[in-house]
């Protein structure tokens, strides 16, 4: 009773949690669009800031393409195709680990060290600071994630070995995947 009486808590928490996750990233969100289109405006000291005239689009003729071509494009799409596509509301954890392998493990040695995931959650931009308490410390990811207990988070072995300890709950994935990479598409 007691082990189902802390599993609805967590639920719980996780839920509020993430309520929080998507308001801060929505703030983070709606910042970048309006800078990114101010950028896009002309501004004289006079006048009022204007945006640039849209440029005519050409429309393109597509060449005639070689059968050969055409067979070679085909096998790209199918392969293309068979890989699985991420479900943004709730990342695998494979992709979540790719993606930690990519941007995370800066040396490329197959490891995270506890050096690296502090030099990631540093980067993490202030207004997200408050997220990082819901994927934990430094201190607390390893405990979960580095089954050898060596310092450093295989990503082979040690993500194997902690599958259900380490980024096993969809709602830890996707914040990972917000503070840390949020465009890893591997």
């Amino acid at each position: 009773a007691a082990a189902a009486a802390a599993a609805a808590t967590t639920a719980e928490d996780d839920s509020a949690a993430e309520v929080k996750v998507q308001e801060a990233i929505e703030v983070v969100a709606d910042t970048t669009t309006s800078d990114e289109a101010d950028a896009a405006k002309e501004c004289t000291a006079d006048e009022d800031c204007i945006a640039p005239p849209a440029e005519e689009e050409e429309i393109a003729v597509p060449p005639v393409v070689e059968e050969e071509q055409v067979e070679e494009e085909q096998a790209e799409a199918t392969t293309t195709t068979t890989k699985e596509e991420e479900d943004p509301s709730c990342p695998s954890r494979p992709h979540v680990i790719r993606c930690a392998a990519k941007y995370l493990d800066t040396n490329q040695n197959g490891q995270l060290e506890k050096s690296e995931l502090e030099t990631a959650m540093n980067a993490v931009p202030w207004i997200l600071r408050s997220l990082l308490n819901i994927i934990g410390s430094v201190d607390a990811i390893m405990k979960k994630c580095d089954a050898d207990g060596d310092g450093a988070i295989d990503i082979d072995v040690d993500m194997k070995a902690t599958d259900k300890t380490c980024l096993a709950t969809c709602f830890k994935r996707k914040a990972f995947k917000r503070l840390f990479f949020p465009d890893c598409t591997e």
